[in-house]
């Protein structure tokens, strides 16, 4: 078990070179959203009726997330040079960063700035694309970036971490090409506040014994959500060739449908600052994540059970409602709004800060968002 009193180990920085800090200026604070954002009881919003809940999301503070303003003429190429520059010295200090004003329009340009910033964008397994064999929907768009979600757009996408689907990456990265005329707000999750406030006995019982996670996938002739051909691969030959290089642990149902499930820790050590870190997707995964929330499972019989995820303790007993609920509490309780305006970059320190979005609703256009991980 780490200890609780680890302590952060000093992380030497240097300063920024001239031109980094002449382009990336500090930027003005997020502005409050135009109107409150609703948590407790927002429709398709999982765990709503939670009464711990805030009625609302806060709004952003100073600096969090930390906006930087791009000033100056350069090619895409250029600005994801500076822009790593500044994300190696600073991410792991404010934990998310909001880049504004960069020239990127579209994924193909948000796909060059990506290669660009330098990191690595692909799991080191040979059997892991990036992102594949996630539980929610997403399209490839090209080889570094994908569709932050295709879910439906009402439904809000709980603050987390992006976890054991995608290889544990240390960055996120979302670019909004447009933004949603009402809602799809991005949450910005404070993770070391997050962790302070967490019941410590919580904390333990997960420390001592870690998350089960499963993930469950329909065969695609029964599918009406994801199912493992396209979201794992195609055969399953292979779906077991990617499963065993990752040690999970899996079952093929009669039906044709798949489940696989390995225990994680909940507390990590981040790998820059040595602090540790409430590293897991534990509500996230769960069922509730889906069940009552989710418009194509919202209306599912009571013994429904087969939903894409689940998490338990590591000894495989469920996770009581009340420690579910806190965590839920806890964690909202410390997100705060950031609307998002046309162009936006924000990278999220994926070991430290929680991401998400916010259900859209309204006739106008849904918003459109890309995603891009990022390795060490």
């Amino acid at each position: 078990m780490l200890s609780r009193f680890a302590t952060v180990r000093t992380v030497r920085t240097r300063a920024l070179s001239s031109l980094a800090a002449a382009v990336l200026r500090p930027g003005a604070p997020v502005a409050p959203p135009a109107k409150p954002v609703q948590i407790r009881g927002r429709p398709f919003l999982p765990d709503a009726s939670n009464s711990l809940l805030p009625e609302y999301m806060a709004s952003a503070r100073e600096d969090f997330p930390k906006v930087f303003a791009a000033q100056g003429d350069m090619s895409i190429p250029e600005w994801g040079g500076v822009a790593r520059e500044l994300l190696d010295e600073c991410l792991h200090q404010y934990q998310v960063i909001l880049f504004r004003g960069l020239p990127i329009e579209n994924a193909e340009d948000f796909g060059l700035f990506m290669k660009s910033v330098g990191w690595r964008l692909k799991d080191k397994t040979a059997y892991l694309r990036a992102m594949q064999a996630r539980s929610m929907t997403s399209t490839v768009v090209n080889d570094a970036v994908r569709t932050a979600s295709d879910d439906h757009r009402n439904y809000t996408i709980e603050p987390h971490n992006e976890y054991h689907t995608v290889g544990f990456p240390r960055y996120i990265t979302l670019f909004c090409q447009s933004p949603a005329t009402d809602g799809g707000e991005w949450p910005a999750g404070d993770g070391r506040a997050i962790l302070s406030q967490l019941d410590p006995a919580v904390v333990e019982k997960f420390e001592r014994l870690g998350a089960r996670y499963t993930v469950f996938y329909e065969h695609q002739d029964n599918a009406f959500y994801n199912c493992w051909q396209g979201n794992v691969a195609p055969t399953k030959e292979a779906c077991e060739k990617y499963l065993k290089a990752l040690n999970y642990e899996f079952e093929w149902h009669e039906d044709g449908a798949l489940s696989y499930w390995q225990v994680f820790p909940a507390i990590r050590l981040h790998p820059k600052t040595g602090e540790r870190v409430w590293f897991n997707q534990i509500h996230a995964h769960h069922e509730t994540f889906y069940k009552g929330a989710h418009p194509l499972f919202v209306d599912k019989p009571a013994e429904f059970t087969r939903y894409p995820v689940h998490t338990t303790y590591g000894d495989g007993s469920p996770i009581e409602k009340d420690v579910l609920d806190h965590i839920r509490e806890v964690v909202w309780k410390n997100c705060v709004a950031v609307p998002q305006q046309a162009g936006d970059v924000i990278v999220y320190d994926n070991w430290l800060a929680k991401h998400g979005r916010m259900g859209s609703f309204g006739d106008g256009p849904a918003r459109k968002v890309f995603v891009s991980v990022g390795f060490d």
